[in-house]
């Protein structure tokens, strides 16, 4: 090889290689401009992303301020309720056929901690009654009164000898809870204007 032909391979090699720059620089000038309009987007999902979180917590804030003040109304109908009922039952102290002796609100039943509230309960020597009293009687009350039931005694043995009487009240109970009621044997008591109505058909000893 002679000199010129040295000078020629290297001055291709040169010319190759620049090419190969030159390449190089482009598609990493175009890979830096897709880069920078992918970090834009990124930017301006964060952007929407912090705006939804906003709009969110507000929302949340709202519900919030909602379910209290729901429950803060809800508590107060429950209250009424509970307060006319006593006071009705306690005037007449009596349930269809049965008379007796106390009325007594709130009672509370079972260890600390683990406790079950009985709206109102009745007795006598021989017979003691359970009210579950709710501003609107829906199915879940017949539940709940069942469940109550089955720990009255266990929660006060000295009425373990007792016939246990259960039943509802409330300013409103449809005529499907009434039917339901009857079926499992409890009574019904329900607000008609200023009195109350009682239903007392069904009413059966456990």
């Amino acid at each position: 090889m002679t000199d010129q032909d040295l000078k020629n391979f290297l001055a291709n090699i040169a010319a190759e290689n620049a090419a190969g720059f030159a390449a190089l620089r482009a598609s990493q000038e175009k890979t830096d401009a897709q880069l920078a309009k992918t970090d834009a987007q990124l930017a301006k999902t964060d952007a929407q992303l912090a705006k939804t979180d906003a709009q969110l917590a507000k929302t949340d804030a709202k519900l919030d301020r909602l379910a209290t003040m729901y429950g803060g109304v809800s508590d107060n109908m429950g209250s009424a309720a509970q307060e006319y009922f006593f006071n009705s039952l306690d005037d007449s102290k009596a349930i269809g056929p049965l008379h007796f002796d106390q009325v007594l609100p709130k009672v509370f039943g079972g260890k600390m901690g683990a406790q079950q509230e009985y709206d109102l309960v009745l007795h006598n020597g021989d017979s003691a009654a359970i009210v579950e009293v709710k501003y609107k009687v829906h199915p879940s009350s017949l539940a709940q009164l069942t469940q109550q039931m089955g720990l009255f005694k266990q929660h006060f043995p000295e009425h373990a000898g007792m016939k246990l009487y259960g039943g509802v009240a409330g300013f409103h109970v449809s005529d499907e809870v009434t039917q339901q009621a009857h079926a499992q044997g409890f009574f019904v008591l329900k607000r008609c204007g200023d009195t109350f109505a009682m239903d007392a058909t069904a009413m059966r000893a456990y």
